[in-house]
């Protein structure tokens, strides 16, 4: 019965985090990006983060179109949800440790936030090629990875055949980090 507990305690609080995470991850593209601040999905995105993000950004300006406070809230979160689900399961982590798979933990969930988009991207296409807020935004989060790509891999008959290598390159880089 403690064991249920357990499980569903860690579930919880991995799920919680993760939630967080994702949109953390996706302000922190949707910025990199330079996405449009208008788009309703944007604007919900930031109006969730915003409260967190805004007291750091006074510390930690964007550059070059990274915003530094929302990576650094990232790998705070990481650590936070790594800290708690290691002293739940197997006792208090190493510092060295616990801010090492923080860090591996951020890059694969930026690589995977990408992956998601991209392949949403692709799917959405096949089904709805007219422009909508979703379709808009998911072009834009995962224009950094399509774009270089395009201008490598031509169309094939008016077919864009670049996530099929955007995929296959980003589930490497997943697969390849420890």
């Amino acid at each position: 019965m403690t064991n249920s507990f357990n499980n569903a305690g860690l579930f919880l609080i991995s799920t919680l985090f993760n939630l967080y995470l994702v949109i953390l991850a996706i302000r922190l593209i949707l910025a990199y990006a330079r996405a449009n601040y208008f788009n309703p999905l944007t604007q919900i995105i930031i109006k969730c983060t915003q409260p967190l993000v805004a007291p750091l950004r006074r510390l930690f300006p964007t550059y070059r179109g990274i915003e530094f406070a929302t990576l650094i809230w990232i790998i705070i979160f990481e650590a936070a949800k790594i800290f708690l689900l290691s002293t739940l399961t197997f006792g208090m982590p190493y510092l060295t440790s616990l801010l090492l798979f923080s860090i591996t933990d951020t890059l694969k969930l930026l690589l995977s936030t990408f992956f998601y988009a991209v392949l949403l991207r692709a799917i959405l296409s096949w089904f709805q090629p007219s422009s909508s807020p979703a379709s808009e935004w998911l072009e834009q989060i995962s224009a950094p990875i399509m774009r270089p790509l395009q201008r490598i891999i031509p169309p094939i008959n008016g077919i864009d055949i670049t996530p099929i290598p955007a995929l296959i390159i980003l589930q490497l880089f997943i697969i390849l980090l420890p």
